[in-house]
């Protein structure tokens, strides 16, 4: 049995993957929060679930007793959900890879994503573990459509990406409170061929989702940009948008935004606790279904005009498991031994080298559907 400790199991996310891993053969799980009390309570919960199940819960924090709570728990793997990742620094995933554990984050915060092998790999090369941020919808997912679109392509002009949750879904304090830190601040972006510069929450519009319909989205900040943007030599733009169901605090984040921009509003990590409090109100004229899409436009191999769109539809509340599928595909990867970085140890972002197939088949346990389609020109 292999042991695998989920750091921030009791969060919005964590708790998802908690219970998709519970009845994964060949682990043994313990899942952590600093609330000793939240943690055995899920534990108890889901060996109630999954009988036979090896699951634990205790306490944990990232302090200054982390390493030795680590090592004193010997985990073959950690899971790191608890975010934000934004500002974060390595110290985690520092300690847990000198300990000779493998190591997964969720991150999706850029500077977080951007740094981390050069920060990390030659300490798990040394140790001869693997290393491995951003096993999210963003970049691991965002990058297996996109190679999984392209392939055999001669060329790519543009990339958009987007995701749009039900807004009944949770949200979890660290989600607003990443979306705050980019909000009306320039980010990065990749046009006419190279890397550009954008407004975070800006340049609103709305999309067509399969299954959705019309939803309005504004400028995320990701890594996406300066990850695929390079290796795909893509020729004109990447897009990465992000969109709330509820207009009010979609129109709410974007005019936040604006204020920002002109220097009318100070740092907006103040509202944090309002807008948490806010959503109780707004989520009762939302519904649970959300989306995701990722359109490819360029020239196919026999260099003829080509427009692909992959499209993801998840309902009954199940979107935010979407953002665990990728580190439990990491997880199967490794038991199996069939991770294509699995085999040499090192540090590295998830983009691309996770296959489209390994993540949608952790799906299959939720009404989530995902199509792709040929468009026209």
């Amino acid at each position: 049995m292999k042991h695998v400790v989920l750091i921030g199991g009791t969060g919005v996310f964590g708790r998802r993957l908690a219970r998709h891993l519970a009845p994964m053969a060949g682990i043994q799980l313990t899942v952590t929060s600093r609330s000793a009390k939240k943690a055995k309570e899920l534990a108890a919960t889901l060996r109630g679930e999954h009988a036979g199940a090896d699951i634990k819960g205790m306490a944990l924090d990232t302090g200054d007793a982390f390493e030795h709570a680590m090592a004193s728990l010997a985990p073959w793997a950690v899971i790191d959900c608890s975010g934000p990742f934004q500002g974060a620094g390595y110290d985690t995933a520092r300690q847990v890879l000198g300990l000779g554990c493998h190591m997964i984050d969720l991150a999706d915060a850029r500077d977080y994503l951007l740094g981390y092998g050069e920060a990390l790999d030659d300490l798990a090369k040394s140790k001869g573990v693997c290393g491995f941020a951003g096993a999210s919808s963003t970049p691991a997912l965002s990058s297996a459509v996109v190679a999984e679109l392209v392939a055999g392509w001669q060329s790519i002009e543009s990339l958009e990406i987007a995701i749009t949750p039900g807004g009944k879904s949770q949200v979890g304090r660290s989600v607003i409170k990443a979306i705050l830190t980019y909000a009306g601040k320039p980010i990065p972006a990749w046009e006419g061929g190279e890397l550009a510069e954008t407004i975070g929450w800006s340049n609103g519009r709305s999309l067509d989702i399969p299954g959705l319909g019309n939803r309005r989205v504004a400028t995320a900040e990701t890594a996406d940009a300066q990850i695929l943007g390079p290796l795909y030599q893509v020729a004109g733009s990447i897009r990465f948008a992000a969109g709330l169901e509820s207009r009010l605090e979609q129109y709410g984040l974007e005019n936040l935004s604006t204020l920002v921009r002109r220097k009318l509003f100070p740092d907006p990590q103040f509202l944090v606790p309002l807008l948490v409090r806010a959503r109780s109100l707004t989520q009762w004229m939302t519904g649970d279904t959300g989306g995701m899409i990722v359109l490819t436009t360029g020239r196919d191999g026999d260099g003829q005009p080509v427009r692909k769109r992959w499209s993801l539809l998840a309902k009954d509340d199940h979107g935010p498991c979407v953002p665990v599928l990728a580190a439990a595909a990491v997880v199967r990867a490794l038991l199996k031994d069939d991770f294509s970085p699995g085999a040499s140890p090192g540090a590295s972002v998830v983009s691309g080298q996770l296959p489209l197939a390994a993540i949608e088949a952790e799906m299959q346990y939720y009404s989530i559907e995902t199509r792709i389609d040929d468009l026209a020109l």
